[in-house]
């Protein structure tokens, strides 16, 4: 029987996922203090190793998922007690792009340690080699010796690393050359290698029997050794002196909206900075924040930083504020056609969050092709796939629906949005907001099992649905699509539209053409306040 991941069965995942973390975390802390020999506080580990804990978490939750639904159904077969080799990943980048093979990596190994033992779980003793994970487009390196050049001479006190992600916005480079005197980019992509061989022996030392019914923090730290990425353990001690050499100026403020989830160089340099006092500040990056009833990613984010920035909400948190994010420089061009933006994700499950997944993913295809189906208009639809290699049934469902559908993913995500007569969204990811943000025509469909949100943005979704912006099906949208046709503009810049798009935005796309100075003040004011 196949589960189905709807947002009940997320919601229960996540509370026990919550329930957890704090035990495999001080776990990590335990173990890596002891192997290197070291006591670092436990926001330290936080820092450099808590994006992967979560990831890791939610791998074993789903294992044991499976695991108890196959035996529920029988479906548990001689290949459950046969022997598994794990090769660990170099970091915790590679660890996050494994998410194909992981699962079903997970699931062997807990169905060894429950039918057999720890002996049936090998662990390779092959050589590593440790890389810098951080890379940079040529145009981006271009910039980023520009602004080395800009600096030269001066005496920051704020660091920024990878502000923002894709290509690096002209308004940002300008930006940089006039705070030059307080501030500098660097995004870290110095050459590293590190190179080392896994300790099996350790490893496999560490690894317990599980049994069913033990619970998910006593399972996790079961199967942790056999995980932990060789940049954290075996290449650790000389990983983090390499990048201590290339950067050993500290500096007092570093703020990053990129880093926290895959820059591993980045994480060890900035842990060790904040054990003397560095302070971090961390900006959300997109959607979902704020609007999701849990966001691991909010809750990671915000625990490790000192000052944490998100797009217009706050909560109450003491170090949580509201901060418009750097956006390219957005100019509305002549419009040639509108624009569907898609969502996707792998069959296979890796982590949980409100939106669709396996078990809920069908039904996003499902309307998605009703929309293509049922909208008339004699305006071109370019259809934009999401990044990824996550197969073709998305495809082929608007194919079926019509065989003469436009992909195109050739224009930068920005360039295509100012093109558009009006954008449709078949998820409610960070594209929306940025659409709405930018006040361009938005029209948005999704399923309902598939999302949770929070109390106090449901008022503000809610009027969006009143003004035909949200939809719960492909076919309501497509409706309202229709509905509109003649005159866009009318619909999207009547007054009760406008009202609702921007009580919602003031919240959750809160964007602004100002961003410079805000920044810029902001900034300073917290120098000031350190010095």
């Amino acid at each position: 029987m196949t589960i189905v991941w709807n947002a009940q069965r997320v919601s229960e995942g996540l509370d026990e996922i919550g329930s957890a973390r704090a035990s495999v975390l001080a776990n990590v802390k335990q173990l890596l203090d002891e192997y290197h020999g070291v006591s670092y506080s436990a926001r330290y580990y936080d820092i450099i190793l808590g994006d992967w804990v979560e990831r890791f978490l939610h791998l074993v939750y789903v294992a044991t998922q499976q695991y108890a639904n196959g035996a529920k159904d029988g479906s548990h077969s001689d290949e459950t007690t046969s022997e598994i080799v794990i090769l660990p990943t170099r970091d915790t980048a590679e660890f996050f792009a494994a998410h194909q093979t992981l699962p079903n990596q997970m699931l062997a190994v807990l169905r060894c340690l429950s039918f057999s033992s720890v002996d049936a779980v090998k662990i390779s003793d092959g050589d590593i080699e440790v890389k810098n994970s951080a890379t940079m487009s040529r145009r981006n390196k271009i910039y980023a010796v520009l602004l080395k050049f800009a600096s030269i001479g001066s005496n920051p006190k704020v660091l920024f690393v990878k502000p923002f992600s894709g290509s690096t916005p002209s308004s940002w480079v300008s930006a940089m050359f006039s705070w030059r005197k307080w501030a500098k980019q660097d995004d870290l992509d110095f050459s590293l290698v590190v190179q080392t061989k896994v300790d099996s022996q350790w490893r496999h030392q560490h690894l317990a029997n599980v049994s069913v019914g033990t619970n998910l923090a006593e399972t996790a730290n079961a199967v942790l050794s056999a995980f932990i990425p060789v940049c954290a353990l075996e290449g650790f001690a000389e990983f983090k002196a390499k990048v201590k050499s290339a950067r050993p100026k500290r500096f007092a403020h570093v703020y990053s909206a990129q880093s926290l989830w895959t820059h591993f160089a980045f994480k060890v340099l900035i842990a060790d900075w904040c054990e003397q006092g560095t302070k971090l500040h961390y900006h959300q990056h997109g959607g979902w924040y704020g609007l999701d009833e849990t966001h691991v990613g909010e809750i990671y984010e915000s625990r490790v930083s000192d000052f944490y920035y998100t797009w217009g909400w706050n909560r109450g948190n003491t170090n949580t504020r509201a901060l418009p994010p750097v956006t390219p420089s957005f100019q509305v061009q002549e419009q040639l056609f509108d624009s569907l933006i898609c969502f996707d994700q792998p069959q296979q499950i890796y982590r949980l969050q409100y939106f669709p997944l396996p078990g809920t993913l069908q039904t996003m295809y499902d309307q998605t092709a009703d929309f293509v189906r049922t909208r008339e208009s004699v305006t071109e639809l370019r259809i934009r796939l999401f990044p990824g290699e996550y197969g073709v049934q998305q495809k082929n469902a608007i194919l079926r629906a019509n065989s003469s559908a436009i992909f195109d993913n050739s224009q930068n995500i920005f360039s295509q949005y100012s093109s558009s007569r009006i954008v449709f969204h078949n998820y409610l990811g960070t594209s929306w907001l940025e659409t709405l943000g930018n006040n361009i025509p938005t029209i948005c469909f999704y399923d309902v099992d598939a999302y949770r949100f929070r109390s106090d943005a449901k008022p503000l979704l809610e009027d969006l649905v009143k003004v035909g912006v949200l939809h719960i099906s492909g076919l309501s949208a497509a409706e309202k699509a229709n509905a509109v046709e003649g005159d866009v503009d009318s619909w999207w810049l009547s007054e009760e539209v406008q009202i609702a798009r921007r009580n919602f935005v003031l919240q959750f796309a809160n964007f602004s053409t100002d961003w410079k100075q805000i920044w810029q003040k902001y900034f300073l004011d917290v120098i000031k306040v350190s010095e």
